[in-house]
């Protein structure tokens, strides 16, 4: 495993108490990195998204801040796993310089969304695409890079004889680092939760719909 660093779990963000729960410091841990575990931290969650620590695979950096992304089941939408939204993202750096990064810092990110079936057609990819990158914020001109899968699935047995569609989304990019403050990684991980909630529609409403409602 990479360095994995926790925010305490039951702990609110910006809690005045919060710093009273919170794990020293680790000896070595880089002043940036420690600087991006305050952030997330202390980081403005969304409403209705559940926020859990995942490990950081030590293939991918140095040291990692990982984070799962579950939206919350609700009269809205569905509880059916096919209209399930969830996803992660991974706030990676490097002692050295990447040079496929052009950068010490890259954000990985992934999502698994429902789709309608009306929505199941080739212009999916893209319009999920335009939209995700629509809430990335800043990031460094062309270092943006990733996939969007359209799965199918049929269920058998206990889960019923449904098939429905889905979307996966999987994209890096490299975070803009100003001289004088570095980077927001809290945010990052906030306009991540933001697009996945962007994605829940109401009961018989299409993507299409909301968007051009």
């Amino acid at each position: 495993m990479a360095e994995i660093f926790s925010f305490p779990e039951g702990i609110a963000p910006l809690a005045q108490d919060s710093q009273a729960h919170l794990p020293p410091r680790p000896q070595g841990v880089p002043d940036e990195v420690w600087r991006a575990v305050e952030s997330v931290r202390t980081m403005r969650t969304v409403p209705g998204v559940h926020y859990r620590e995942i490990p950081v695979p030590s293939t991918l950096a140095d040291y990692g801040i990982g984070v799962a992304l579950g939206i919350e089941a609700g009269d809205a939408y569905s509880h059916h796993p096919s209209q399930q939204v969830s996803g992660w993202i991974m706030l990676l750096y490097s002692r050295h310089l990447r040079e496929e990064w052009n950068s010490r810092w890259r954000c990985v990110c992934f999502a698994q969304l429902p789709l309608e079936s009306n929505e199941n057609d080739g212009l999916a990819p893209s319009m999920y695409w335009d939209d995700m990158c629509g809430y990335l914020g800043d990031v460094v001109p062309d270092s943006v890079g990733g996939t969007v899968s359209i799965t199918q699935n049929t269920a058998f047995g206990s889960q019923g004889a449904d098939t429905f569609a889905g979307c996966e989304i999987r994209v890096s990019y490299t975070p803009t680092i100003l001289p004088a403050c570095g980077f927001d990684p809290g945010g990052c991980v906030e306009a991540w939760a933001e697009f996945l909630k962007s994605t829940v529609r109401g009961e018989g409403e299409s993507r299409v719909e909301r968007n051009y409602a």
